[in-house]
């Protein structure tokens, strides 16, 4: 249908779709709906209302068939069931920067992770100093971790004050750490093993790489695989979201058809119908209509089931899990005397200094050595100060330092309270220091 011959309704709509599609899509609206997911869930915790709130969390969700039942509370089935689906379209975003993006170069690649694995390490042992031989020492992968969409989502205030390509590294770098914290809840966050489970989880994720090897590209047949090594690997000990990350790294990145043969193809399908001595109607027509789909089978088979799927689950990921993630985690009772106990009890000192200083310093401290014997480099336009604002912006580890909270202290629920106390203080520290520093050197810069 062309414009010309649509309706003054249809035009009205159209007028409406294309910016609201444009502001969903952007990356500050995802990070905005984050920040009042969990706004809400502090303000609800916090409210008369409380007593609901604790009600939702815990509610059963679940389904019988027969003699066979299933029950688990919403926040199980989010945080073991939905954030699979995270770390997932995570495992599909490693795989493109491993094969394609910025870890494909080998001299990037080294830089970012000099710099990812000193803000891992640094903020693990600053937390292991404040909580040494004590039960809360199992918390010491909670400063390592760094979200990404509010670190994104952060960095848009000074968007006009830094290159592009500082954001390409700091998601390069993000990814990184990524694969620390996926690799720490795998190996150190899991309590009993069942082999088994485990090994038959892995067989057929062993599997699926001979699938994508000889080229099954079906989406069907990967998602009822993949549902079935969810399963296993929930019994199997290790958490389920690690079998997200396993799972994404088999699907298919190549395409089926080379450029010149998609160009081929799609030429003759296209001259099929301009050679067409009647008006090509798709709707009257069932031959019209059939060549239109083989038009569309060419298309596709010339894109990656890689980038397909991770389009197709970056909005509700970012629109709807992550942020049904936070209203159900982040809902923490604050008052003057818990907040002042998570600045002095050993667990809350251990994540604030963690995220906020050690950061900072794994993260300039690895640049620095990495420049100084040349064994990796920036990218262009992007200098150590910027660096070092990156490092502090970093320090953001709201959705994944949660996650990891909750597995670390899932009995012990006033530890619990201590952490997610201290990431969101440690959160509000990294952004508004991160933030005002960018600022500061760019109009520096612009001055000199």
């Amino acid at each position: 249908m062309t414009k010309d011959s649509k309706n003054l309704l249809q035009r009205g709509l159209d007028n409406i779709h294309s910016p609201f599609s444009s502001f969903i899509g952007a990356q500050t609206t995802s990070s905005l709906i984050l920040l009042f997911s969990t706004l809400i869930a502090l303000w609800w915790a916090n409210s008369d209302y409380a007593a609901t709130y604790v009600n939702l969390v815990h509610t059963p969700v679940g389904w019988f068939f027969g003699d066979f039942e299933f029950k688990a509370s919403l926040k199980h089935v989010i945080n073991d069931g939905l954030m699979v689906v995270f770390f997932f379209l995570l495992g599909l975003e490693i795989k493109r920067e491993v094969l394609v993006g910025d870890l494909a170069q080998p001299e990037n690649r080294r830089m970012l992770i000099f710099c990812a694995l000193g803000g891992m390490v640094f903020p693990a042992l600053i937390y292991s100093l404040f909580n040494f031989s004590l039960d809360s020492q199992i918390g010491w992968g909670i400063p390592m971790a760094t979200d990404t969409a509010f670190a994104l989502g952060v960095l848009t205030i000074v968007r006009k004050h830094i290159p592009a390509s500082l954001l390409a590294f700091i998601v390069g770098l993000a990814i990184v750490d990524d694969i620390g914290a996926i690799l720490v809840i795998a190996i150190f966050y899991t309590k009993q093993i069942s082999l088994l489970y485990l090994s038959s989880a892995f067989a057929l994720v062993a599997f699926l790489s001979l699938a994508n090897y000889v080229g099954v590209r079906q989406p069907f047949f990967y998602i009822i695989v993949s549902l079935t090594i969810w399963v296993l690997m929930l019994n199997s000990g290790v958490h389920a979201t690690v079998a997200g990350v396993a799972i994404a790294l088999t699907v298919p990145a190549r395409p089926e058809l080379s450029v010149d043969k998609l160009l081929d193809k799609a030429k003759s399908k296209i001259s099929s119908l301009q050679n067409n001595d009647k008006e090509v109607d798709v709707l009257a027509s069932k031959q019209d209509h059939e060549k239109i789909l083989e038009v569309r089978d060419v298309a596709e088979g010339a894109s990656t089931p890689l980038r397909r799927w991770e389009d197709v689950l970056e909005l509700p990921v970012s629109l709807f899990i992550l942020p049904l993630f936070a209203l159900i985690n982040a809902g923490v009772v604050l008052n003057v005397s818990s907040f002042l106990e998570s600045l002095t009890q050993p667990v809350g000192l251990g994540i604030i200094s963690g995220l906020v200083l050690g950061k900072f310093i794994g993260i300039t401290g690895a640049c620095w050595l990495a420049l100084r014997f040349n064994l990796g480099r920036l990218p262009k336009s992007v200098n150590f100060q910027h660096v070092v604002g990156a490092s502090l912006i970093t320090g953001i580890g709201f959705t994944m330092s949660t996650f990891i909270a909750t597995l670390g202290f899932a009995g012990h629920p006033e530890q619990l309270q201590y952490a997610k106390t201290a990431i969101l203080i440690a959160s509000v520290i990294a952004a508004i220091t991160g933030t005002l520093y960018l600022r500061v050197i760019s109009a520096k810069q612009k001055h000199e």
